[in-house]
């Protein structure tokens, strides 16, 4: 009877145990029996130690992991996957941790927490549960800070410094001063609010406390402030010092940039992508009075000298609000094919302005929005057409306008809207409309007209433009804008007239492009331009890879290129009334 007694005291002193402890919970002392309270902190801090005690060495190929008990439901802790445990020569072993506990993970009657010793064979041993307890709501409640979370209303909150700029120039960034925020991601870390009245925020470095304020676009003072408060409170109690960053007038004269394009709903200039525009920037010049006195009233014959140079920058719209720098773009006006190395599958929308550059003086442009239309899920139509006009004013018909089934990402139905806009008064084009009842694949356009034009009898007839929207069945469902086609009529009146024309077409090594008129203007379109080929996804395909064979006759080899359908854009470098630019289209067999 001893011995059996023995035995059995001997098995009870040295069985396994494993002691979960619990030390502090987001840097304050717990009780080591618990509870750990998440209180109404989002994600809590938990430091434990562990003891786990074996009958005999157990060797070193065991592992240790936290769980959490959720119901009947036990997930590993984040920070919880201790991997093995290591006993060396004896039987016992001990670990530290550091956990992440979520007060979303535990619902409101509490939960538990576990450790868990796994032998190498797979015999598990677990501690005691830990009782975890929190507030009824997530950063509501009354929750007492950590000893050594700063207090809001205590740190010394100064910002540096007042300044004073010209219109249009962008203010030096506004530093904060420093402070320690060790609980930054939790309820009662440290949250500030900044405030710049008249200005527009770019960013804000919360690392180094730095605010960055975009281009001044108003003739008004900024008034910029910082608050401090608690995460979890929408009381800001601390108020900084007043920066005020003085705006007085620009001696740039001008600083403006516009587009020749129709604009959305929106107020967007719509461009597409196989179809660049140029962004044309008007001279801008720096009045040397103002320069020297930026309260000096301009009078006429003032003393001005040019901007010494330009850069761009764009902005996407829908990411984040910095601007980027376009590298190499230095010149007055800027050409929209930029765009289209930012390669977006879907419509992208952008927006873009000049700064004037004179001495240390840097001056932004308002920015002007535009839209790229990409052409894509097959939806494209062809091809432009030059309409014979004869002398007794009998204008040609124009044919069916065609293009294939367009395809829906969703395997959606599709609507088809065709749309037109017309070019009358020196090339403008007009906003894009919907075609009432044109909601077919093809469309058939209605015959050009005579229109009275100049108040002297004079008649013209108007270029028309065309592309089809396809749009899914979806509520608000998404948009596929096909490329552009034009009807242009062959008769030579005013900016209306194209005398340019490609053949043969469909083509399969070579295409032609003809000035059939050198009677206007001084000689022919073709003697200085730059061509620029593009694809249905809007890449560039040659660039003023051409041969002339005579000043009104281009030619270009496209026996390299895949079949399909593709856009030849012709951009005059020459001065004059003519279009500046010619959009043709063809096919590749």
């Amino acid at each position: 009877m001893y011995l059996v007694l023995l035995l059995v005291c001997n098995t009870v002193m040295f069985a396994q145990k494993v002691i979960l402890t619990p030390t502090a919970v987001n840097g304050a002392s717990v009780s080591s029996s618990g509870p750990i309270n998440l209180g109404s902190t989002p994600s809590s801090t938990v430091s434990l130690g562990i003891r786990v005690e074996m009958p005999s060495v157990p060797g070193n190929t065991g592992t240790i992991s936290i769980y959490s008990l959720n119901g009947l439901n036990a997930n590993v802790v984040t920070g919880g996957n201790g991997g093995s445990l290591i006993f060396n020569e004896g039987n016992v072993a001990s670990r530290s941790f550091v956990v992440n506990l979520n007060w979303s993970a535990f619902p409101t009657s509490g939960g538990f927490i576990f450790a868990e010793y796994k032998t190498a064979s797979g015999v598990a041993y677990k501690s005691g549960y830990i009782s975890v307890v929190k507030n009824t709501t997530m950063g509501g409640g009354t929750i007492n800070p950590p000893a050594d979370a700063p207090n809001p209303s205590k740190i010394a909150n100064t910002l540096c410094c007042n300044q004073t700029i010209r219109l249009g120039e962008k203010p030096a960034p506004i530093v904060g001063s420093q402070y320690l925020n060790p609980y930054e991601n939790y309820i009662h870390g440290i949250n500030n609010r900044w405030n710049a009245n008249n200005g527009r925020i770019l960013s804000l470095d919360n690392t180094t406390k730095t605010l960055h304020l975009d281009y001044t676009t108003e003739l008004k003072n900024i008034i910029v402030t910082r608050e401090l408060g608690y995460n979890g409170n929408s009381d800001y109690p601390n108020k900084s010092n007043t920066i005020t960053i003085t705006v007085v007038p620009s001696p740039i004269t001008s600083n403006e940039v516009s587009i020749d394009a129709s604009t959305d709903e929106n107020g967007f200039y719509e461009i597409i992508n196989s179809n660049p525009k140029e962004i044309t920037g008007y001279k801008a010049l720096i009045n040397l009075n103002i320069l020297k006195d930026p309260f000096y009233i301009p009078k006429r014959g003032d003393a001005s000298v040019s901007i010494e140079r330009y850069e761009w920058e764009y902005q996407a719209l829908g990411g984040n609000k910095n601007w980027t720098t376009i590298p190499n773009q230095n010149q007055t006006s800027l050409n929209s094919s930029f765009l289209l190395n930012l390669s977006s599958p879907d419509d992208s929308y952008y927006l873009v302005r000049r700064i004037a550059i004179y001495n240390d003086l840097k001056i932004a442009s308002p920015a002007i929005k535009i839209v790229l239309r990409t052409v894509r899920n097959n939806n494209t139509i062809c091809c432009n057409q030059i309409l014979q006009v004869s002398s007794s004013n009998e204008i040609e018909k124009p044919t069916i306008i065609t293009g294939p089934v367009a395809i829906s990402n969703q395997n959606q139905y599709l609507f088809y809207q065709w749309q037109s806009q017309s070019i009358i008064n020196q090339g403008k084009a007009s906003n894009w409309s919907n075609i009432p009842g044109a909601t077919s694949k093809d469309y058939q356009p209605l015959p050009l007209q005579f229109i009275p034009s100049g108040g002297r009898g004079t008649l013209i007839v108007p270029t028309y433009n065309y592309r089809r929207i396809a749009t899914t069945n979806f509520y608000n469902g998404e948009k596929y804008y096909s490329n552009e086609i034009s009807l242009i009529p062959s008769t030579n009146v005013y900016w209306t007239t194209s005398s340019i024309i490609l053949h043969p077409n469909p083509a399969t090594t070579t295409i032609n492009i003809e000035d059939t008129n050198t009677s206007t203007y001084g000689g022919s379109y073709l003697t200085n331009v730059t061509i620029t080929i593009v694809n249905i996804t809007g890449n560039i395909v040659n660039l003023n890879n051409y041969t002339t064979i005579s000043p009104n006759l281009i030619s270009i080899d496209v026996s390299n290129l895949v079949n399909g359908l593709y856009f030849v854009n012709i951009s005059s470098n020459s001065s004059g009334r003519r279009q500046n630019n010619e959009q043709l289209t063809f096919i590749k067999q």
